[in-house]
């Protein structure tokens, strides 16, 4: 009586790489997404603040970015009956990462300060995170200057 051997077939063999690979992929994205997501959320912010200035300017309002506890917002002065407050504004900055924290307190007034002739004193921000730090600079003209740091 003659015996078989049986082996893998190059198909199944194929099958296996690709799932290993695809398993790989996704695990190398998923330990990776909390840089990227920290990342990506500052440049979304600094791109709506960029946005918040220039609005402040050519619509000749005074607007700001405050640190509400968990996340930042733009708020925009307004006259409620005969008094100022600061009214947050809608943008969308999406998921703001836990993590993802600035040097100074939740205030229901903003750090900085967008007025029609600019920025109305240059600021230093800083946004931390476990693994890194990031400096932002807006000087008197309304121009931000971004720097990571170690």
């Amino acid at each position: 009586m003659k015996t078989v051997e049986r082996g893998f077939t190059l198909l199944e063999l194929l099958v296996v790489l690709f799932i290993a690979g695809l398993m790989t992929s996704l695990s190398v994205a998923w330990l990776d997404s909390g840089k990227a997501s920290v990342q990506q959320a500052l440049e979304r912010l600094a791109a709506a603040t960029r946005q918040q200035a220039d609005q402040a300017v050519h619509a000749g309002q005074v607007r700001g970015l405050r640190w509400n506890g968990k996340q930042p917002e733009f708020v925009r002065l307004v006259q409620d009956q005969q008094q100022l407050r600061w009214r947050v504004e809608r943008v969308a900055l999406g998921d703001w990462p836990d993590n993802l924290r600035p040097d100074w307190p939740a205030s229901p007034e903003p750090r900085l300060v967008f007025t029609p002739s600019g920025v109305s004193q240059a600021q230093r921000l800083l946004w931390r995170w476990p693994d890194g730090r990031e400096q932002w600079r807006w000087d008197s003209a309304g121009q931000l200057q971004t720097a990571r740091m170690p």
